[in-house]
């Protein structure tokens, strides 16, 4: 992926992803990506027996990505094990912040200044050899219930937030990754730290070319 840094250069990025986990490029063409993706997933399950719940996951997915899209995301990367039932197993939603962190500043300190609610613990995240801040997160999240007067279904979602400065500093790239799956949380902020330890920053010009 990548943004605008001058008039004909770009500062552009990459993660490493296991296979398991598919991305969606949020700009455009949503739609066709999460069909794709739900093709992908489906692709062992015959259609008589699995159309009713591939209906319910492309809806799902679809309104994930625009959520992410409208909160100004660039790009989705899921984790889906449908053979387990877990069509969200994990989540990682990328967005540039308009914003810049200090320099010189210790990230643990920026961490601690990140916090915001009881929820959220600070921690560093190392990338490319420098550390940046992070703040491992755990909140309730209600869904609504299938009968009326029933009570609400609820999950403990656990993830990561990143805040990865951008080499000039003058942005944020932030990687949000969430799991529902409270079982796997702590298994799930292994990878999480391994993923966006991955992340590294290349120069690219406007028209694409690397």
């Amino acid at each position: 992926m990548r943004t605008l840094q001058a008039e004909n250069r770009q500062t552009g990025w990459s993660l490493m992803v296991p296979t398991t986990w598919s991305r969606i490029r949020l700009a455009r063409d949503r739609q066709e990506q999460v069909a794709a993706l739900i093709g992908r997933a489906f692709a062992t399950v015959s259609r008589d027996q699995g159309a009713g719940l591939r209906r319910e996951m492309e809806r799902e997915l679809l309104t994930l990505a625009d959520q992410a899209h409208d909160r100004g995301a660039v790009e989705f990367y899921l984790l889906s094990d449908v053979m387990r039932g877990l069509p969200l197993a994990a989540s990682c939603v990328v967005t540039v912040l308009p914003e810049s962190l200090p320099a010189n500043v210790d990230p643990e300190i920026l961490a601690r200044v990140l916090v915001q609610g009881p929820e959220a613990e600070p921690r560093t995240v190392s990338i490319d050899g420098q550390d940046v801040p992070a703040l491992k997160v755990s909140q309730v999240q209600y869904f609504p219930a299938e009968k009326p007067g029933e009570p609400q279904p609820r999950a403990t979602v656990s993830g990561l937030d990143v805040y990865a400065p951008f080499p000039d500093r003058s942005q944020i790239l932030l990687l949000s990754f969430r799991t529902p799956v409270d079982v796997v949380a702590d298994p799930m902020l292994f990878l999480f730290e391994a993923i966006a330890g991955s992340l590294r920053w290349r120069e690219e010009v406007r028209d694409g070319v690397r």
